[in-house]
């Protein structure tokens, strides 16, 4: 395939992120999407079949025993557990997707490649894992104050709260960076990356705000309209009682919103990491000047570990 047409390394204005954002999407949307689901394939039709169980024992009774009741729960808490697991390896594919992006500029490569680059360098992605835990709780506190304290304020609450949540997303994505790209090591590289981005923080988190904000609205509007006139059908049709899920309709609407919602967190981890991946090369690239890695590994280093 030809080369992309898009420049990586470059300075961004806020309106910049957005458009660019939009700008490589059209380009990748369909190689995207088709790598990083035949990888995710498997783990979302064993959504489908415990969502699918979870709606043949809907029917809580007196005759259940506690058999029974361990079975709904149990298979509820790996429901959980597993579409936790879907998202993040969602998240972690389409950064080696973003990486493979920008090294070769082409959309020459395909699902076992991807794998294969996620696979070597799994054991980074365990190590930073734990460690993004402890950092975590350490700013727990001052995280938690910044969003109540912004709750207070009048119209804009909700979305300086949004802005919060998306720089500590974006923090966490740049170290996580610099760590897999072998700039900095693990013990380094969050406050490498806090100071990469402290000057123009706000901004970043913003950008990446409103490109989650714009996606996720329409994101909500292709599915939920769709899911709530089905279940409006649905409730005129049968009725939402004890009888509903005893029909093949309503296990079936059931097992259906419940993918919806699987594929919402994927396709949100997705563009959540290109916009990410735009916004910390335009900030590793203002802050070290053009290719300043690429010199360095020319002069001995290697940013690839």
């Amino acid at each position: 395939m030809g080369q992309i047409d898009f420049e990586f390394k470059r300075e961004r204005k806020l309106g910049e992120f957005v458009q660019d954002f939009i700008n490589l999407l059209k380009v990748i949307n369909t190689h995207l999407f088709a790598v990083l689901f035949r990888l995710l394939i498997i783990p979302i039709c064993m959504v489908i079949l415990i969502g699918y169980y979870l709606t043949t024992q809907m029917r809580i009774s007196a005759s259940f025993t506690n058999v029974d009741y361990f079975n709904v729960g149990a298979s509820v808490l790996s429901l959980v557990l597993l579409i936790m697991l879907i998202s993040l390896f969602a998240f972690g594919f389409t950064i080696e997707y973003f990486i493979l992006l920008r090294n070769k500029r082409k959309l020459d490569f395909d699902s076992k490649e991807l794998w294969t680059q996620f696979r070597s360098n799994i054991a980074s992605y365990l190590r930073f894992f734990f460690a993004m835990l402890v950092v975590g709780v350490l700013i727990a506190v001052p995280v938690i104050l910044g969003v109540l304290l912004s709750a207070f304020i009048p119209i804009v609450g909700s979305f300086a709260s949004g802005i919060i949540f998306s720089m500590v997303g974006l923090w966490f994505f740049t170290a996580f960076m610099l760590y897999r790209e072998g700039y900095y090591d693990l013990m380094d590289c969050f406050g490498s990356a806090f100071s990469l981005l402290k000057k123009k923080i706000f901004e970043y988190g913003l950008a990446s705000y409103i490109v989650s904000f714009i996606f996720q609205a329409l994101l909500s509007i292709i599915t939920i309209i769709p899911l709530v006139i089905i279940f409006a059908i649905s409730y005129n049709a049968i009725g939402f009682s004890t009888e509903f899920f005893d029909s093949e309709w309503g296990r079936t609407i059931a097992t259906f919103g419940g993918l919806v919602v699987v594929l919402l967190f994927i396709v949100y981890y997705m563009l959540s990491v290109i916009s990410y991946g735009i916004i910390y090369e335009t900030a590793k690239e203002l802050r070290f000047g053009e290719d300043i890695f690429d010199r360095i590994e020319k002069l001995g280093g290697d940013k690839n570990g």
